[in-house]
């Protein structure tokens, strides 16, 4: 059994020890080339992880591994396509020995528009990448994490998974569908001594935002300053923020948290902001 918990390590430019709970831990992050899962990928490694990349975006995935050293590499991974997603997971375990963590992060925003002209094939392919993808990461992850008696997964839901309105109809049916397999699971798998978990984030600056907000994908600040005019606290969800919540949700600190979602969207959209007026009263009774 590969037993968790912080350890020490030196870094390497040969600074003094820092405390680590990812030091000889391994990761999958599908969707890793960019956005939430590439903030997963950065956090993990830099915490003294491994990991591998799973993405369809080739030249940024790859651009990625480079940055983040020999401890991280990428793979080409279609999320949708089991067998890809069996190979993925089997090189991670060939490459570094173990998979202690998967991230099943891989998303896309999908079909828009009113329910009666919404295309069955965009509604498939919605589908699909949600929540296919989440069902056949785990159905993979979970017998390698089996047999070495440990092992987290967390995958990333939304406030639409908690509620309607936030998001497509597509989207939402699909998120929601991710976010009842991680109960579902999690009612087996705590046996086998493994931990499944989700993060739910709200409006996020990431590609997928930016894509909605500009129609450029890579025009971050665009998406920051319309999330930001839309939050509570002026300030948006980031991909940081949301990879913050799953790095916690994997780690040992998490130990007895199973089958729990996570919200990472600042109260702006899981909590009523129309009933601040009641909490500005002066303390009189109407």
């Amino acid at each position: 059994m590969r037993v968790w918990g912080a350890v020490q390590y030196v870094n390497e430019e040969g600074g003094p020890e820092v405390e680590s709970d990812f030091v000889t831990r391994t990761a999958l992050v599908t969707g890793g080339a960019s956005g939430i899962g590439a903030a997963m990928a950065r956090q993990f490694v830099a915490a003294g992880g491994r990991c591998v990349i799973g993405d369809v975006q080739d030249e940024r995935g790859r651009a990625l591994a480079r940055e983040l050293g020999p401890g991280c590499r990428y793979e080409h991974l279609d999320v949708t396509d089991e067998d890809d997603m069996r190979a993925a997971i089997d090189r991670t375990v060939d490459a570094f020995g173990a998979l202690d963590c998967f991230f099943g992060n891989a998303g896309i925003v999908g079909a828009l528009g009113p329910i009666e002209r919404t295309p069955a094939p965009a509604w498939d392919r919605t589908v699909s990448v949600l929540l296919r993808s989440a069902f056949l990461g785990v159905k993979h992850a979970v017998p390698v994490m089996r047999s070495q008696g440990s092992g987290a997964i967390v995958c990333t839901a939304s406030v639409a998974s908690l509620r309607g309105g936030l998001g497509p109809h597509a989207y939402t049916a699909a998120k929601h569908g991710v976010w009842g397999l991680v109960r579902s699971v999690a009612a087996e798998i705590g046996a086998y001594g493994l931990r499944i978990n989700c993060v739910a984030p709200g409006g996020t600056v990431s590609a997928l935002s930016a894509s909605l907000v500009s129609g450029d994908g890579d025009d971050l600040d665009a998406a920051y300053r319309r999330l930001a005019a839309a939050s509570s606290s002026g300030r948006p969800t980031t991909a940081d923020d949301v990879a913050s919540a799953a790095l916690f949700l994997a780690g040992p600190g998490a130990a007895r948290i199973n089958g729990a979602c996570l919200a990472v969207d600042g109260g702006d959209d899981l909590v009523a902001h129309k009933a601040r007026g009641y909490f500005e009263a002066d303390g009189s009774e109407r």
